[in-house]
């Protein structure tokens, strides 16, 4: 630990420091010369970028990972999306340092001083603390350093005073004392917990309780214009580095310095002064006011630098600050840059002299070759540039290859270089320039070289004049334009202008000259849509066919399940020489595959810092290094380095505004337990950024409103999210962010419940149903008197309209009574013809007996005159016993005419509604027969015929026989008057034709009832009155031949004994009603 106190041990220890020093260098690691000339990430800020003052002093990242820079303008603060300037337009205080006390709050000096406050509505603003720096100080005050250190803050004033104060949490001054310079102060600085400054002329000092004491032999450095002071590794843990601004480095071990040459010593002579330096990974990283910067080692020697050709906006640096995730910040003169110093990646560009795009690369060994667009480079270790080569023709170099130490490299001229020396090869004259070439793994001697021309082989020799010959041209394949690959069963496989070809050589020997005998099998190709690589050996294509791969064994290719899980996705893929498969998707990314357990391929998530740069173009060197070439260069990928889990990534919500407030923060929404915050305002803005500094503009943001969004909305750059109009109800707002290497951040969230407003809250609903109540209560006392009022009249005139009522249903009742009696008596009028002729056929039998009788009385008595002897007994007997015939033939028509008498009396009598159990095929005989003498009987024109066919099995049933025969008797009598030809139907009979009723009976199924059937050939209804016969008064006879009840009173007959009516008719055919009675 570097500490310089006055009891520092001496003797064996300070001999095994001196070992240590001089044999420290062999301990360190090497470092590659790539490593040294490679270009880190970088990002440049403009002061036109962050608007503020070119010059910036320092920088500090807060404990939220938001970066602060004083500036000669003041303080600028940047959260990886936004620049904010943190004093107000009219003040302007150049800011030359900041520091952060326990608390994290950050504090600063410069023209002021202050510490930087958060404010909801504002943000974070600089508030000055000026008033608490006693008054013969702030009178052009100018601070060049603070310090917090074990609770106490250090403040430089000038060159003449030193002040150390406490502050409370509230800001107040708790105590402060101050130091006076005897000559004047230099730039202090705290090592290891100790508080150090020079004093001109004198040494290094530090507090000691309440006193400012002088180092023992530390005063060397008062003449020295120190402006770095770090902790030196030389294994004992106590020495300090110390750098003069001029003078250069020293090693100080509390007893004594001694000086440590470094590389940069010239420049510092020449006028580059030494203006800051922190510790990094063992060395020291430098900030050089016209050097840029420069990272040394222990040993002095440089490892690193960078400076204006490496993107810095300026030499002059004055600061060097390594943030949470070890980006070197370095402040100049011009604004600030980010330098990615721990990045696995590394480019290399034109300030190596490389102007082109790079085709090709290989390595063997320290050295790297690359075939460019505009001629063929390799990279001079003494110069650190690449340079041409010479000898070789300054054209697009697509490929060369090493074969032993031997480079083969095709072109105008077909040639192969060794050591330092052209050796030109054979090249058939107006064949064109010779592309790229391939020694194939199964026949080493053989050399196939791609030209405009073809493909062309060669054979190895043993000459070291010409190490190999022309052998001939491979016929049938035409001009190759891009690539020759080998398949891992030998299968070489060649890009023509719009076809692939597949060249097998197992079979052929290159002994015979014969190479006709080569197998080739071409592949059509659409070069606007198909895709093809060599992926670990095997040649896959992508067509509108899916995707296919070559089978060597059938010459052809076949389908081919490896890629399927992407291939929906897929409009891009290739295996990088670096063994990489690359997938390019529809989203406009590039991923990485690997293969699942079934061998398919699926899309690497892990975020890797090779995505950006990935290409076909590779090599892979030792230690796993892959290099990639690139439009803009070369790129070096070290995947050791890439350890993207121990970087802080996380999104911030900077600020929420609805629209009438802005609303508070608490640790930018990365607080996952904080309660909902409850709200009235319904639309709200949302303002996020991630503080990642690595390529941060092209961080893409994804939000999710839980409780209003389904999902994830899609990745987007966009920095704010907007919600209008929002639901009552509870809501948490998710917020996270897409690196450009693909790594997601910890996600920052924000919960918050939209209240109803005030109109819907459940005291609203309360008083709103109180005041409906009350009003419902007022129109209800209102209306209830008015409707008193009104019942009193209306109970007038109802009283008025009852009697009136009253009347009009006794007449109504009078009147419907008359008309079914009409009903009754037409149809009684209808059967009285019917019936007198029944009974007239009785009596005649009556009359005719009683005459026969009385002449047969006549003979008795004149036989009886006679005398007892002359009297014929025997005649006497016979006329009495005809005399008793005749009279029970009387009697028996007699009791004819009395049933008859007694069916009209029962037909024409009021029904008392009494059910008997009555014989159905009787009661349906009888009035069939009433109808038609009836209907004789009144018109001597009336023809027609009936049958019937009665089921002698037919039960007995309870009904009403009035009321049935009623209906029977109107049934029968519409069947005969519309078979027969009524001129109220307008019908008359055809030729031929013979009207005719049937009257049918049968038992219902399961002995549910019966079913009567009245049935007849007239001319049917038509459909157009078919739903209209049951309806009262409906009659289609002419007025004064029909009451029209006869149907509604059937139906109204039938349905009272729970029984059924239906009728079936066809115009032209004729109807058929059917009554179905139940049995109970």
């Amino acid at each position: 630990m570097a500490s310089l106190r006055p009891n520092f041990p001496s003797g064996n220890l300070l001999i095994g420091f001196l070992f240590l020093t001089l044999f420290f260098p062999i301990l360190l690691p090497a470092q590659s010369i790539y490593e040294q000339v490679g270009r880190f990430p970088l990002t440049a800020y403009s002061p036109e970028e962050y608007e503020g003052a070119p010059m910036v002093w320092s920088a500090l990242q807060s404990d939220d990972g938001l970066m602060y820079f004083g500036t000669s303008s003041g303080i600028v603060e940047y959260d990886g999306v936004s620049w904010r300037s943190l004093f107000k337009n009219n003040q302007v205080f150049s800011t030359y340092s900041l520091t952060k006390d326990d608390k994290g709050r950050i504090f600063y000096v410069g023209r002021d001083f202050g510490y930087l406050d958060f404010n909801h509505k504002e943000g974070t603003k600089a508030v000055s603390l000026l008033h608490l720096i006693p008054e013969e100080f702030r009178d052009g005050f100018k601070a060049w350093e603070i310090h917090f250190l074990q609770g106490s803050f250090l403040i430089r004033i000038g060159f003449e005073t030193i002040i150390r104060l406490e502050l409370a949490d509230d800001m107040t001054l708790k105590s402060l004392e101050s130091w006076d310079a005897e000559s004047s102060f230099g730039i202090s600085f705290v090592v290891e917990n100790e508080y150090y400054v020079r004093q001109a002329g004198k040494g290094l000092y530090r507090p000691v309780g309440k006193e400012l004491k002088l180092i023992p032999n530390t005063e060397f450095f008062g003449g020295v214009g120190l402006t770095i002071m770090l902790p030196y590794n030389d294994g004992t843990g106590k020495s300090l580095l110390l750098g003069g601004q001029t003078t250069g480095f020293y090693v100080f071990d509390g007893f004594k310095s001694r000086k440590l040459p470094t590389g940069i010593d010239q420049e510092l002579e020449d006028g580059t002064l030494l203006r800051d330096a922190i510790p990094y990974q063992g060395n020291y990283i430098l900030a050089l006011l016209g050097g840029g910067v420069v990272i040394l080692n222990p040993n002095g020697e440089i490892l690193k630098r960078i400076g204006l050709a490496q993107g810095l906006p300026s030499n002059v640096v004055s600061k060097v600050y390594l943030d949470q995730n070890k980006g070197l910040w370095a402040t100049t003169e011009e604004g600030m840059a980010r330098i990615g110093i721990e990045s696995p990646i590394q480019s290399f560009g034109k300030e190596l002299e490389i102007n082109s795009t790079v085709l090709k690369i290989q390595k063997k060994g320290d050295e790297l070759f690359l075939g460019t667009s505009t001629g063929f480079l390799k990279f001079d270790q003494t110069k650190k540039l690449f340079q041409p080569v010479p000898g070789v023709i300054p054209r697009a170099l697509f490929d060369f290859i090493f074969d032993g130490d031997d480079l083969i490299v095709p072109g105008v001229e077909l040639q192969v270089l060794r050591n330092g020396k052209r050796i030109g090869l054979y090249w058939p004259k107006n064949e064109g320039d010779s592309r790229y070439v391939l020694i194939p793994r199964n026949n080493p001697n053989l050399l196939l070289v791609g030209a405009q021309a073809g493909l062309f082989i060669y054979r190895r020799t043993l000459s070291n004049e010409s190490p190999w010959e022309f052998h001939g041209k491979v016929p049938n394949i035409g001009p190759i334009e891009y690539f020759l690959m080998e398949g891992k069963d030998g299968t070489i496989f060649m890009m023509g202008t719009d076809r692939l070809y597949a060249l097998d050589l197992r079979d052929w020997s290159s002994e015979t000259s014969d190479l006709t005998n080569i197998k080739t099998t071409f592949l059509e190709f659409d070069t606007s849509e198909d895709l093809f690589s060599l992926v670990d050996g095997e040649f896959f294509k992508r067509s509108s066919k899916g995707f296919q791969k070559y089978s060597p064994g059938e010459g052809r290719l076949i389908p081919a399940e490896e890629f399927s899980m992407v291939e929906k996705d897929l409009i891009g893929f290739y295996q990088a020489n670096t063994g990489t498969v690359l997938y390019e998707s529809i989203d406009g990314n590039t991923y990485i595959l690997k293969r699942n357990a079934s061998d398919r391929f699926i899309k690497d998530d892990g975020p890797s810092s090779v995505l950006p740069f990935l290409s076909r173009g590779g090599f892979l060197d030792k230690d796993n290094i892959m290099w990639y070439v690139s439009p803009k260069g070369l790129i070096r990928y070290d995947p050791k380095k890439d350890n993207q889990s121990d970087k802080e990534f996380f999104t911030l919500i900077r600020r929420i505004e609805t629209n009438t407030d802005t609303l508070p923060l608490i640790a930018y929404g990365r607080d996952k337990t904080l309660p909902a915050s409850e709200m009235k305002d319904n639309s709200y803005r949302f303002e996020f950024a991630a503080p990642y500094f690595d390529e941060e503009k092209k961080t893409k943001y994804q939000t999710y409103l839980e409780g209003f969004d389904q999902d994830w909305l899609d990745w987007n750059d966009i920095t704010f999210k907007e919600y209008t109009n929002l639901s009552p109800g509870a809501y948490t707002f998710h917020v996270r962010a897409l690196s450009q290497i693909g790594g997601i951040s910890e996600e920052a969230v924000f919960s918050f419940v939209v209240l109803p407003p005030w109109y819907a809250t459940w005291w609203a609903y309360l008083i709103y149903v109180l005041l409906i109540g009350g009003i419902i209560n007022a129109i209800v006392k209102w209306r209830s008197q008015k409707l008193k009022a009104e019942n009193r009249i209306l109970e007038e005139r109802v009283n008025e309209r009852t009697a009136a009522l009253e009347k009009s249903i006794t007449d109504l009742k009078s009147t419907q009574a008359q008309l079914i009696q009409s009903e009754k008596m037409a149809s009684l009028g209808e059967l009285t013809a019917g019936i007198a002729h029944e009974i007239q056929n009785p009596l005649n039998f009556v009359n005719n007996f009683s005459e026969v009788s009385a002449e047969l009385i006549d003979e008795i008595e004149e036989e009886r005159a006679k005398s007892q002897e002359a009297r014929d007994e025997t005649l006497v007997s016979e006329i009495l016993e005809d005399v008793k015939q005749n009279l029970k033939k009387i009697n028996h028509h007699g009791n004819r005419a009395g049933s008859i008498v007694k069916g009209m009396l029962e037909h024409s009598r009021t029904t008392t509604g009494e059910k008997v159990l009555t014989d159905i095929n009787a009661l349906a005989d009888e009035y069939l027969r009433l109808s038609y003498h009836g209907l004789r009987a009144r018109d001597n024109s009336f023809n027609a015929d009936f049958k019937t066919d009665l089921d002698s099995n037919l039960p007995k049933v309870n009904v009403v026989p009035q009321d049935i025969g009623r209906v029977l008797l109107n049934l029968i009598n519409n069947a005969f008057q519309a078979c027969a030809g009524q001129p109220s139907k307008g019908f008359e009979p055809l030729e031929g034709f013979k009207p005719l009723v049937t009257v049918s009976t049968s038992p219902l199924e399961g002995g549910r009832g019966v079913q009567i059937s009245v049935k007849d050939n007239g001319p049917g209804i038509p459909d157009s009155i078919k739903d209209k016969i049951f309806q009262p008064f409906f009659t289609t006879k002419p007025t004064g031949q029909g009451t029209g009840l006869g149907l509604s009173l059937s139906y109204d007959i039938v349905k009272a004994h729970g029984g059924e009516i239906k009728v079936e008719t066809k115009e032209g055919e004729g109807t058929e009603f059917t009554i179905q009675l139940p049995s109970l």
